[in-house]
Formats: structure tokens, C-alpha cells, sequence
């Protein structure tokens, strides 16, 4: 549902990843410049995920949005390179393309 609404967003090729420990490859094979993660996810949390990213040399410039259940976990991650932005669920799913789409332009912009 929320692939379809980043489709018709303009995205043209968002990559799902149903497993958290298939992300990381999954955003250095792609190239992927914006990352949306939920706190809990099978086979690696959100956070583990986030913490990965944070530390690998060719994606610490990837911006990050938690779509959580659980946002008051993933504000707790906020040390360093904080999240760009989290989104509570349930959620408006032309609300968080909308967003997609204003972090990938604020990273064009940058």
C-alpha cells in the first residue's frame, strides 16, 4: 500500500525489504538515498538497522524515516545523525509519500 502510494508520488522504483538484516545490502546495492524503517521488523530491528547505517562509511549520508508503531523508541535513537523524521501509525499514506518526497528533494537541494 504505501510502495503504491510512493509510485504514484513519482518514486518509481521503491525497494521493499521485508527482512531488516536484508536492508543494508539491499541500500548499497540500490543506491538508495532515503530509508524508511519501523522499530520492529523481522530478523533485525529498525533501531539495529539504524545503528548499521549510522556506521557505515558509504551511508552516512542516507536520510532515515521511522514509520513506527513505537515512535517513542525510535526518538531515542536521536544520537548523532539523528532520523530526519518519524511517523507514528497508523499513518496517512499520502501523507508519508508527500514526505518521501520533500526529504529526497531537501536532498537534492543539500
Amino acid at each position: 500500500m504505501l510502495s503504491e502510494a510512493l509510485r504514484a508520488a513519482g518514486i518509481a522504483d521503491p525497494i521493499v525489504v521485508s527482512n531488516g538484516a536484508l536492508v543494508i545490502d539491499a541500500v548499497i546495492s540500490s543506491g538508495a538515498r532515503l530509508l524508511l524503517l519501523d522499530v520492529r521488523m523481522p530478523g533485525a530491528s529498525g533501531i539495529d538497522v539504524y545503528d548499521v547505517v549510522r556506521s557505515h562509511p558509504a551511508l552516512t549520508g542516507i536520510a532515515v524515516l521511522f514509520v513506527t508503531a513505537a515512535p517513542e523508541i525510535a526518538q531515542k535513537t536521536r544520537r548523532g545523525n539523528a532520523p530526519r523524521e518519524v511517523i507514528a501509525k497508523p499513518f496517512d499514506v499520502d501523507a508519508v509519500a508527500e514526505k518521501v518526497c520533500r526529504l529526497l528533494r531537501e536532498d537534492v537541494a543539500a
